[in-house]
């Protein structure tokens, strides 16, 4: 289990991953801007490793569930976060995880998300692809947000 000084258990907290395809453990961050608002009611954002990179997503308040008002859709994918920090809380949970700070260009597989099922969500000529596991269908479209809509379409 990972450990860290700045970890609170309400502004910086370790939840149980509830996706098959991350680490056992996610970081949980409630960064607030006002030090009279209640942790229940700032935005998370949410930090795990997949295939031994550091992944991030922003989740609303607790208060309001984990998915946007805006997105009729399930939790927010997980994108991969290009550069990781190199020192505080966030670098060494990636670094105990066991996720890289460099990653490998791969023209052929160049993941910048994952799936709700865990897919690889790929970009190449413009844009983003991921083969939807319960069916097989290759899905594609300009951004993430197209190809989430088009994903839980059908």
């Amino acid at each position: 289990m990972f450990q860290h000084a700045k970890l609170d258990g309400e502004w910086c907290r370790l939840i149980p991953a509830m996706e098959s395809f991350t680490q056992e453990e996610v970081l949980e961050i409630r960064e607030s801007h006002n030090s009279s608002s209640a942790p229940e009611t700032i935005a998370r954002t949410q930090y795990t490793v997949i295939e031994g990179r550091l992944a991030e997503r922003s989740l609303p308040p607790e208060s309001i569930g984990d998915t946007w008002s805006f997105d009729p859709w399930d939790k927010p994918w997980w994108g991969l976060v290009n550069n990781p920090p190199h020192a505080g809380l966030v670098a060494d949970f990636n670094s105990y995880s066991g996720g890289a700070y460099r990653k490998a260009l791969d023209k052929e597989n160049d993941v910048k998300a994952w799936g709700g099922a865990g897919e690889s969500v790929t970009f190449a000529d413009g844009m983003y692809i991921v083969v939807r596991q319960k069916d097989g269908a290759t899905i594609t479209a300009p951004t993430v947000i197209e190809l989430r809509k088009l994903y839980y379409a059908a």
